[in-house]
């Protein structure tokens, strides 16, 4: 699935930056979206048939998933907080880059905003929940806002990397995955259509048609982790099937065709048409490529290139690289090259540590 991986990336990546030629693939929301839906049934996966035996620890399974995502994000926060000196130090003291905000709204916080704010940046865990919060300047506190766009300053512009909110939900559905993905399915659904109840009583009922409401609140989008569980007990089905190469390689090149004409498609509900699609497509799209090294390596950068990309785009546009044809494809090139050597010198070497961690089951 490496090579629909990195599209999803990418299709962030372009959401932030532009189109290339013309093309912006899925857009963010979907792409995000889809991304659970790779999340559920990964997850699923590897606690069905890695964490077990000598290995089913719910510690061992999410220490490794911390060690899996934490070297990246606090690299490029690293990174980011350095740049952000660079141009305190170039601007010499008049802007402190990614910072900046801190800079100018740190008399407005109070001790607890701040701590909290600094924690999220420094672990990940509640990004996604400054989505859902503002600061009032006047007491320094952090409240409740069912619009964050509608808030001054923008919570959200105090996350340092702030797309890794997504990582935020991502987070709270590895806490509960081990309790969930080895449940029956007559488990699953019920929790689905709860879940699927709460977004339309949220929508209709309480009228929050708005972002972040429509995909970043972790009840409505547990639905996306669940529908991966559910495509995990369909490979299980499948792999019993002798499935034509053939049906399968047309599966596999029709949605990336769907991820990559998205855009130019003017069809009604094309957004749960895709994921409809996508959901049914990936137990194909699995056991077709879970042995192509290449298609593998490609799939690893995706994390990296979603992780990195607006801190590459800042450094685009504060040094004024020459972009060639568009900001899209300038920044998606760079990001790419940077996210090779963010995945050789940094995830390939915590990835032994983690695969050392994880003893032979008899």
């Amino acid at each position: 699935m490496g090579i629909l991986r990195i599209l999803l990336a990418l299709s962030v990546l372009i959401a932030h930056s532009g189109s290339i030629f013309g093309f912006s693939f899925v857009n963010a929301e979907i792409a995000v979206q889809a991304f659970y839906i790779i999340s559920g049934f990964y997850m699923t996966l590897i606690l069905n048939e890695k964490y077990i035996g000598v290995n089913n620890s719910y510690k061992l399974f999410i220490t490794n998933r911390f060690l899996r995502l934490y070297p990246i994000y606090w690299t490029v926060l690293l990174l980011t907080i350095l740049y952000s000196i660079a141009v305190l130090i170039y601007t010499k003291g008049n802007y402190f880059g990614s910072l900046n905000v801190y800079s100018v709204n740190f008399e407005n916080m109070n001790f607890g905003s701040f701590v909290f704010l600094v924690f999220t940046n420094l672990f990940l865990f509640l990004q996604d929940i400054v989505m859902f919060l503002g600061l009032n300047t006047t007491t320094g506190n952090l409240f409740f806002t069912s619009n964050f766009r509608e808030t001054t300053p923008h919570l959200f512009s105090f996350l340092l990397i702030p797309q890794a909110w997504t990582i935020g939900v991502e987070i709270a559905f590895y806490l509960i995955a081990p309790f969930l993905v080895k449940r029956k399915i007559k488990i699953i659904i019920p929790i689905i259509l709860l879940s699927l109840i709460l977004r339309a009583v949220l929508y209709f009922h309480f009228d929050l048609k708005n972002d972040p409401w429509t995909y970043r609140f972790f009840p409505t989008e547990l639905v996306f982790f669940l529908l991966g569980i559910i495509s995990y007990h369909i490979y299980k089905k499948l792999q019993i099937i002798e499935l034509k190469n053939s049906l399968m390689r047309l599966i596999w090149i029709a949605i990336l065709v769907f991820t990559l004409v998205y855009s130019f498609l003017p069809i009604p509900f094309k957004s749960y048409l895709y994921l409809i699609t996508f959901f049914i497509s990936l137990p194909f799209v699995f056991i077709l490529t879970k042995t192509w090294k290449i298609d593998s390596y490609i799939g690893e950068l995706s994390y990296p290139i979603y992780i990195s990309h607006i801190l590459v785009l800042t450094v685009i546009q504060a040094l004024k690289i020459p972009i060639i044809g568009g900001v899209g494809l300038t920044l998606t090139l760079s990001t790419i090259v940077f996210s090779v050597i963010l995945n050789e010198f940094v995830a390939k070497k915590i990835e032994k540590i983690r695969q050392k961690r994880i003893m032979p089951n008899h």
